[in-house]
């Protein structure tokens, strides 16, 4: 089963016309739908697997406060009512810890898998929304549920930009001596990302695009009642949508 479901990718990735033959887009939305969940499951995990080696490479840390002392006249009303004293009452000096940069970092990337993974799913529809009026004024015929299927079974191709930006972040990160001072940290950072790594990831968006626009034209062109030019047309607007999208 999972010889042929490789068979399967390896077809839909780089032979999408005869892929779509077999899928006729109207018929194989659920395929498709499965197909976006586990895209969005791999991005969820490959973005868990970035904070894990940003918590790694960096080791800086920084005092945060974790409890201040209460005003004198705040902590009275207590001692008036006769019930105990709220801690911040007890203690004259703020209390402080030492926090990970490294770990609040990825404790960071972590609250927005949720977001990635839901944003996947709804990538899907506003694409496919996109592509469906597009394709009306580019004289490609056909249903939604074509249209959402089609732009189901390419989301694959999106993960070679996911890829792209991992290889990037490894770039800026190699070698690398990141300071354990925040302030020269957060200079690094910055300066980080203006180099190499954002032209990886560009080029990753491009690549991305791209591919996912050639999967489209076949899949528009065997779901819908048009020509290969309009559904070339209307993929083509689309990526490149999505292209100055990602740059922005």
């Amino acid at each position: 089963m999972l010889r042929d479901a490789l068979h399967g990718l390896r077809s839909l990735l780089f032979d999408p016309g005869s892929f779509f033959e077999t899928h006729p887009p109207e018929r194989s939305l659920a395929g498709a739908a499965l197909v976006v969940v586990a895209v969005a499951v791999v991005t969820s995990v490959v973005v868990a697997g970035i904070g894990e080696y940003m918590a790694a490479q960096i080791d800086a840390t920084v005092t945060r406060t974790t409890m201040e002392p209460w005003p004198e006249s705040t902590c009275q009303s207590f001692a008036e009512m006769n019930v105990s004293l709220p801690e911040q009452c007890t203690i004259d000096e703020p209390r402080t810890e030492q926090v990970s940069v490294g770990a609040e970092l990825r404790d960071a990337i972590y609250g927005r898998i949720p977001l990635i993974f839901f944003g996947t799913l709804l990538s899907w529809v506003v694409v496919a929304v996109a592509l469906h009026a597009v394709g009306a004024f580019t004289g490609s015929r056909g249903s939604f549920t074509a249209t959402l299927s089609v732009t189901g079974w390419a989301m694959p191709a999106q993960l070679v930009q996911t890829a792209f930006g991992v290889v990037g972040l490894v770039v800026l990160f190699s070698g690398v001596d990141f300071a354990s001072d925040p302030e020269l940290l957060a200079d690094q950072l910055r300066q980080l990302t203006n180099t190499t790594g954002t032209a990886i990831g560009a080029l990753g968006a491009l690549v991305g695009t791209a591919w996912q626009a050639y999967i489209w034209t076949h899949g528009l062109h065997e779901g819908h009642d048009g020509t290969f030019g309009s559904a070339a047309a209307a993929s083509g607007v689309v990526a490149v949508l999505l292209f100055v999208g990602s740059l922005v």
